[in-house]
């Protein structure tokens, strides 16, 4: 059986793939000291209009200007507005996805702390609020993990595990992407904030900015979903354990990283208690796939091509895969189908195999 690939996407060439320099460096540098001497001009005018026809005005304008300006760009005034804001929703607080929204702005608020500089009059106060912060920090963490959700197949946030597909639906489109196909890495970055792929599942991040809808501990969080009574990759072992019931049998490696629990001739594999894979060999497996719900207004593709994610492959096959294997030492992912498999390199198609051109492939 011909397996068909895309050599970029198998990992020759590496290359950036994104990068844009939308002016010269020379034409924008022209620009701003243009537009900065047309505006100290205009500035310095108003000034002196000010001066000399409205004298008993004059001590109120140029420094209101100036505080508000400095206002805006205090990071501990900003850290202290979202500090704010996440004790007015704990307030009212009551689903999971609230609390998420909690656990993120308090997370914002650590950031903006952490980055006032020393010499800063509140730096001394904002090393006490970033401890402070930090335990309300894990108090609302406990609750995304323990509160029923309003919608469960909404996701508002990803966490250390989640898929590329769900990072970037939430997150929209990173302003840099660097790709490292030879150790299978993948970088996104928004604004200073980086987001760290490893075979398409995040590994680390760095949340400078506080722009990352990221909740940090916490049940791992995919863009698949399970329908009622099922569970999918990313769930617990716990939840597969309450789901499935006792293993007839279990294997755990000696590294205790990764455990597969067997239902007779099927098999669950976990990684650090996380679903990664299946076989669902005896069909007894009470597993679910289910991709993200569409926008309204959007259609379910009808095929997918070389360089398609997982979530669209699986909305145009329709179905579960029959088995899932992850082996990130390789950088693969396989999704088995009844009729062929799929292989996917940083969370894209690089290859498949389709018998009796059964498979929705173009």
């Amino acid at each position: 059986m011909t397996k068909h690939s895309h050599p970029e996407l198998d990992g020759q060439n590496p290359q950036t793939l994104y990068r844009f320099e939308l002016k010269r460096p020379g034409q924008t540098l022209r620009e701003r000291l243009t537009w900065g001497a047309i505006g100290l001009s205009v500035g310095l005018g108003v000034a002196a209009g000010l001066f000399f026809l409205n004298p008993q005005d004059r001590t109120w304008s140029l420094p209101l200007v100036r505080a508000t300006a400095t206002a805006d760009d205090d990071p501990f005034r900003r850290g202290a507005e979202r500090a704010m804001a996440a004790a007015e929703l704990t307030q009212t607080a009551e689903f999971s996805e609230e609390w998420a929204e909690v656990a993120m702005l308090w997370q914002q608020a650590i950031a903006h702390m952490q980055s006032v500089p020393n010499g800063n009059p509140n730096a001394a106060l904002a090393k006490q609020k970033v401890g402070e912060y930090e335990r309300n920090l894990q108090y609302a963490q406990s609750n995304v993990s323990t509160r029923a959700n309003r919608v469960p197949t909404s996701k508002t946030y990803w966490t250390l595990g989640s898929d590329r597909d769900l990072v970037m639906a939430i997150q929209g489109a990173p302003s840099q992407t660097m790709q490292y196909h030879n150790a299978c890495q993948q970088t996104l970055r928004y604004g200073n904030s980086i987001v760290e792929l490893q075979n398409g599942y995040v590994k680390q991040y760095d949340n400078p900015d506080g722009n990352l809808r990221v909740v940090a501990d916490g049940a791992v969080v995919v863009s698949t979903g399970a329908t009622q009574g099922h569970w999918t990759l990313g769930s617990s072992e716990t939840d597969v354990l309450q789901i499935q019931g006792t293993p007839t049998r279990q294997e755990q490696y000696t590294s205790n990283r990764y455990t597969t629990l067997y239902y007779g001739k099927s098999s669950v594999l976990f990684e650090n208690g996380q679903v990664i894979g299946y076989l669902n060999s005896d069909q007894n497996l009470k597993v679910s796939a289910q991709p993200p719900t569409l926008p309204p207004g959007q259609v379910a593709p009808e095929a997918w091509s070389m360089g398609s994610s997982r979530t669209e492959v699986l909305r145009a096959e329709g179905q579960t895969p029959v088995a899932i294997s992850r082996n990130d030492n390789n950088c693969e992912e396989v999704f088995h189908f009844e009729a062929g498999e799929v292989t996917f390199r940083q969370g894209l198609v690089t290859g498949y195999r389709n018998r009796g051109g059964a498979l929705n492939v173009r």
